[in-house]
């Protein structure tokens, strides 16, 4: 899979259609979409089918006796559970479900920013996000020294 990167303003029509950039459609190259809860609890992530299973819950999952591992259960429950497979359309466009939408602050109708993230898309509502952002209080040069010095040890 391609690297995934690029921030995308995109809408939302009132049957709840998302539109793909040509762009990421091309670097997704798939027919089908995972559409699921985002890490951040505020937005939805975005990512093929095969790294959705192979490298996202495959790992979660492939853990000996991982049902009896409490917080295995947690992100099954809160990740994969109510991860939905959803095609993209002639249109390049994919049907998010209103539960998803109402969860996390997408419009049923309106603006839509995507946010390549290496091997996912961040779907996000664009007032939560600049709100996320805002909130934010760890600078960029802060969040490169702390990896820096993580990978010192």
């Amino acid at each position: 899979m391609a690297f995934l990167t690029g921030m995308y303003n995109t809408k939302i029509d009132d049957k709840g259609r998302l539109s793909l950039p040509a762009r990421l459609r091309n670097l997704l190259s798939a027919e089908q979409v995972v559409v699921l809860p985002g890490l951040d609890e505020n937005h939805l992530m975005l990512m093929t089918p095969d790294y959705f299973e192979d490298q996202f819950a495959q790992p979660i999952l492939s853990t000996p006796m991982a049902v009896l591992d409490v917080n295995k259960r947690k992100l099954v429950r809160r990740l994969i559970s109510p991860a939905q497979y959803i095609d993209i359309d002639s249109s390049g466009r994919i049907n998010i479900p209103l539960s998803m939408r109402d969860k996390y602050s997408l419009p049923n109708k309106g603006e839509a920013l995507l946010i390549g993230a290496g091997t996912v898309v961040e779907i996000w509502n664009p007032e939560v996000f600049e709100k996320a952002e805002e909130e934010e209080e760890t600078s960029i040069s802060q969040l490169a020294q702390e990896l820096y010095d993580e990978g010192d040890r």
